[in-house]
């Protein structure tokens, strides 16, 4: 545990030094996979601690960007009290769509929170006064310091750091073994007591409100949002980041999250089929890596 606790300490202490040591594009590049990995991570609240596989999750990274968007763009609230407003909204949205959806399980629940995401897909394209319609909400800026990359890129980090911090403190928490028995055993945790419908609500609520949060740190860092971040493509990227990088562990998703955002930034570098040899990729690492990254690092260190 020591020296776990002292290579995350290693490691982040790397990465808040690289302002200063890698060119502006990476810059913008390390923001996007720390955004990335707290989307993942937030994800995997639902799939690998709570098995609920939420084919719609997209819904509230967005609802999460276009509330500091429309709060800070239409409604001229300030950047940080907008900032810090939209996880909560996204978190609202998270426990209305959760008391209906706790009621299904399995490719019932995922189908759901499916119709649940292309409804709002719906309202943010339409709604034009208010979401811009098809061509989103521009504008979103931090002024002073903050704005600058450097204070962005610092921001993030910040950020990001408390977040994953609070949900791994959650998972280790009673609520998160909870949370994990009625995954295991739905039938058995409500024989000893467990209030599996409330467990499940609560661990909606929770990942939408951490998604809500990446979805307002990524509005900064594009100065924008856009409709297409609730499109029905957008929530295979959260749920590929957590198989690649391994769902059975709380890193996983970080390192799914950075694979999965290196890739992408090296090969639109190269040709313009980048998806085309990305997903050929993924098929790859997932094939040879069924339980994740993550599992075969796991498995090299216990060697």
């Amino acid at each position: 545990m020591t020296k776990r606790v002292g290579a995350a300490l290693a490691l982040l202490i790397i990465i808040a030094l690289c302002p200063l040591l890698v060119s502006a594009f990476w810059v913008f590049v390390i923001i996007e996979i720390m955004i990335s990995a707290l989307y993942a991570v937030s994800f995997n609240l639902l799939l690998g601690y709570g098995g609920m596989l939420a084919f719609g999750y997209a819904i509230f990274y967005g609802v999460g960007a276009y509330a500091l968007a429309i709060l800070e763009v239409k409604l001229g609230v300030g950047a940080l009290p907008a900032a810090i407003a939209a996880p909560f909204v996204a978190a609202a949205v998270g426990g209305l769509i959760a008391y209906f959806c706790i009621r299904l399980s399995g490719i019932y629940f995922g189908m759901l929170t499916f119709a649940f995401q292309m409804l709002a897909y719906a309202i943010f394209v339409k709604s034009y006064d208010l979401t811009g319609g098809d061509d989103g909400l521009h504008g979103v800026v931090i002024p002073g310091v903050l704005g600058t990359p450097t204070g962005l890129y610092f921001l993030v980090f910040a950020v990001v750091v408390l977040c994953l911090y609070a949900m791994w403190r959650i998972v280790q928490s009673p609520f998160g073994m909870a949370l994990q028995a009625q995954r295991n055993n739905p039938v058995k945790s409500l024989a000893i007591g467990v209030n599996v419908s409330f467990q499940r609500w609560a661990a909606i609520v929770i990942a939408s409100f951490f998604a809500g949060a990446a979805g307002a740190l990524s509005g900064f860092a594009n100065q924008s949002v856009f409709p297409d971040w609730v499109d029905w493509r957008a929530s295979a990227v959260p749920i590929v980041m957590t198989i690649l990088g391994g769902m059975n562990n709380f890193a996983g998703p970080i390192v799914g999250a950075a694979i999965y955002v290196l890739l992408q930034t090296v090969m639109t570098g190269y040709t313009e089929y980048w998806a085309l040899f990305m997903g050929a990729l993924i098929i790859l690492i997932v094939m040879l890596l069924p339980d994740g990254v993550m599992h075969l690092l796991s498995r090299r260190r216990d060697v």
